[in-house]
């Protein structure tokens, strides 16, 4: 359990955050404005006598963060698995109903892949609060301490992205996820009042950090929803002018959103950005047009985040404190509060002490061609930075030792080839080079390597 809930002098200053303080906000337009952490826990608890006892499985595919929270505590509670799918493609969710073919669906809408599934709707959820807002029960120190005692085993399944290979299972419980998030929380400040806004989907890691654990077990309070277009997330900045605020995205949305030229509230301090990295020309822009400060975090799946940096400050990332780096056989490995054991990192870093560092390339981000290295992300770079080009990647050929690139150009071949030129060695040219739409993405951003492999004819 966090420590300051173990801390009973700090856990009494904190009554009135649990009780009666704005947690999740619906907009001033709403019939009821807000709910607080003590409700969530009161709906939770009546949702979960809709649930069995133990050994069951609940695939959580929520988008509002209400929603997808009580239904995560529910099952908590009955000491459920909560499964977060990794996408929804129609081959994931075949293979999710053909692995628990007795589990509990919880959607605002149920996939036609999962509709012979047991489901749980948000319409379920909204009477829950409307009966428990309608007759409300006086906080409980006794009762929240019992709450969280309850779930600390429970287990979270989480999934790596799958860009590059089936998905992996990640196995997390409560107690992990809250470990991570403390030491998350002093690192951003967040047991000072913040909100939270967020473009980023909760079944992720980082969005499972950034919009449930960090929130939930800090002074933040957040919007309920997740939006996606910029004036969706002007309403969600506008909903709350009290407290400064934290725009948590991705480095594709970021970019998507600088080009509406919109006015930006003077209470966004903070813009988050993960899942993949953020330029430095790309950080100074969003700090001149949003007036912000722009940081990364940096983690996995199987980590969590562990570090962070401020883009535009430092190429150093600051290991958050407890984090502890080990290095063994060649490779590195961290250890966190979250951690039962020490961990593989799929980076190499360079350690500048105990607490910076340096990120290198991924294991698989090197490339040999010809007896010649060189990193993917570095050429991936040298095409997309080539004017007229949209999009661009490079992937290794699996018939040939040469490498192969699609793009997202109007540019004929012949001039995209002689500006990769002046900038790469010829042995890393793209043979062949693919032109496409559009690059398949996750809803985090991420490339979609075997969708974009499936289109090659």
């Amino acid at each position: 359990m966090l420590s300051y809930l173990l801390d009973n002098e700090k856990f009494s200053e904190l009554f009135s955050l649990w009780q009666s303080t704005p947690f999740i906000y619906f907009g001033l337009n709403s019939e009821k404005p807000s709910l607080t952490r003590w409700e969530i826990f009161q709906v939770a608890e009546q949702l979960s006598h809709q649930l069995p006892k133990n050994d069951f499985s609940v695939i959580l595919l929520f988008q509002q963060r209400h929603h997808f929270l009580i239904g995560l505590l529910a099952t908590a509670l009955k000491n459920g698995r909560c499964i977060l799918p990794p996408n929804l493609a129609d081959i994931t969710l075949n293979n999710l109903a053909k692995q628990h073919p007795n589990a509990y669906v919880m959607a605002e809408h149920c996939p036609q892949r999962l509709k012979k599934q047991m489901f749980i709707t948000d319409k379920a959820i909204t009477q829950l609060i409307h009966k428990v807002q309608a007759k409300p029960t006086p906080f409980s120190k006794k009762a929240l301490t019992a709450y969280l005692n309850t779930i600390q085993n429970a287990e979270i399944w989480l999934f790596t992205s799958g860009t590059t290979a089936t998905p992996k299972q990640v196995i997390k419980t409560w107690k992990n996820m809250m470990l991570s998030a403390e030491i998350a929380i002093k690192r951003f400040q967040l047991m000072q009042s913040h909100y939270i806004v967020a473009t980023v989907p909760s079944q992720h890691m980082f969005g499972l950090e950034t919009t449930i654990f960090w929130p939930l077990f800090s002074a933040s309070c957040q919007w309920f929803d997740r939006p996606i277009f910029p004036e969706d997330i002007l309403e969600a900045l506008n909903a709350n002018t009290q407290h400064p605020t934290y725009l948590i995205s991705t480095p594709l949305h970021l970019q998507k959103i600088l080009e509406f030229k919109l006015y930006w509230p003077y209470h966004l301090s903070y813009v988050l950005s993960a899942t993949a990295p953020l330029s430095l020309k790309y950080a100074q822009k969003i700090e001149a047009s949003f007036n912000v400060n722009v940081f990364e975090i940096y983690g996995s799946t199987e980590t969590a985040s562990i570090a962070s940096r401020q883009t535009t400050q430092s190429k150093y990332w600051q290991a958050y404190e407890e984090v502890v780096f080990q290095t063994h056989q060649n490779q590195i490995l961290v250890k966190t509060p979250g951690l039962v054991s020490f961990q593989h990192l799929n980076d190499q870093i360079e350690q500048i002490d105990c607490s910076h560092f340096i990120l290198g390339q991924r294991d698989a981000d090197l490339i040999k061609v010809s007896g010649k290295r060189a990193s993917l992300t570095e050429l991936n770079q040298c095409l997309q930075n080539i004017p007229n080009v949209s999009e661009g990647i490079f992937l290794p050929s699996k018939n040939s030792e040469r490498l192969m690139a699609f793009v997202v150009s109007s540019l004929p071949a012949v001039e995209i080839l002689a500006a990769l030129r002046e900038s790469i060695d010829p042995v890393f040219l793209p043979r062949p080079l693919h032109f496409i739409e559009v690059l398949p993405r996750n809803d985090i951003g991420k490339i979609m390597y075997n969708q974009l492999l499936s289109k090659i004819k």
